[in-house]
């Protein structure tokens, strides 16, 4: 009887680390100075590597290491394995943490990213006392500017702060499901203050397509928009997840134009602030291969397909 004897293969934490430097960055020079190490050891590197995966990752092109079949496939389950390993060590780290956090949510991350980003940071740091703030953009990065909040779940930054992109989501015009609209005549607009960005995103597009428009309704909140939307008062201009039952999406068949992607930011200050923020923005850090744009909801996948179709 032949009895085979599965070998198992241990792929290095540092070796996966440059390899994703290199997969992000296209050169071993760049990936060099990202991992603090020499082009010649980061070559070698990658060289080990490919003996212990008995794989070639790399094709040459140029200058630029582009990454083979084999390559690609080992990627996914880099950033994994380096997000997990990270992961690990915080949660250890930070477990008997008894440090306060605030967050400060935007009213359009409040529903959205807030509960994910809740349950992320409590599994991480079980111990750790979590405040929430959910207030108007322009408070939120005021709080966070002045300190009195650590890091900002919003849809908009700016160069004060550092910043991870989580998530986009298609930014669609919606209305209530009985609203009636003539192409053609002003639309009118459910908005919030001036300066808003959902605001500045419909009217510009409105104006840089020749759509007339006319302001029905200014809402002081989120909440007031939903009401007078399903009101019927008119259109108005919210990410994705703002669909519901009571309402419909409009586009281009009715002369609407279509709006760039709306992305969710954690934010935080690049100097100062609680020894623990810093380590913690960086385990809540997506990968490349986890920033998505949000059109996982069937109703949703649906309309998304409908508006990409109208555009061709």
């Amino acid at each position: 009887m032949t009895i085979h004897h599965n070998i198992s293969i241990n792929l290095d934490l540092d070796l996966l680390r440059t390899f994703v430097a290199v997969a992000d960055l296209n050169t071993f020079a760049a990936a060099a100075a990202a991992v603090c190490r020499t082009q010649s050891a980061v070559s070698q590197q990658m060289q080990r590597l490919e003996q212990i995966v008995d794989r070639e990752l790399f094709a040459r092109h140029g200058r630029n290491k582009l990454l083979t079949e084999h390559g690609i496939q080992l990627l996914g389950y880099a950033r994994k394995i380096l997000r997990f390993n990270d992961e690990a060590c915080a949660s250890l780290k930070y477990s008997n943490e008894q440090e306060k956090l605030i967050i400060g949510a935007t009213e359009d991350t409040a529903d959205s990213l807030l509960p994910f980003m809740l349950n992320r940071i409590t599994a991480l740091y079980p111990s750790l006392d979590v405040e929430v703030r959910v207030n108007k953009t322009d408070i939120v990065l005021h709080l966070l500017d002045e300190q009195e909040i650590d890091v900002a779940l919003t849809t908009q930054c700016d160069a004060r702060f550092e910043q991870q992109l989580l998530r986009t989501s298609p930014t669609l015009w919606f209305c209530a499901a009985d609203f009636a609209f003539t192409a053609g005549e002003a639309i009118p607009l459910v908005v919030q203050n001036e300066g808003e960005l959902f605001r500045e995103i419909a009217t510009q597009a409105l104006d840089e397509h020749q759509v007339p428009w006319r302001l029905a309704y200014v809402a002081n909140s989120k909440a007031a928009i939903n009401v007078a939307v399903k009101s019927g008062l008119g259109a108005t201009v919210r990410p994705a997840e703002m669909l519901q039952p009571e309402l419909r999406v409009l586009g281009t068949a009715e002369g609407l134009p279509l709006l760039p992607d709306t992305q969710y930011l954690l934010c935080r200050r690049m100097e100062g602030g609680k020894p623990f923020v810093q380590s913690l923005f960086n385990v809540l850090a997506p990968t490349p291969d986890t920033v998505h744009r949000l059109n996982d909801l069937p109703v949703l996948e649906n309309e998304c397909s409908r508006l990409e179709e109208e555009q061709h």
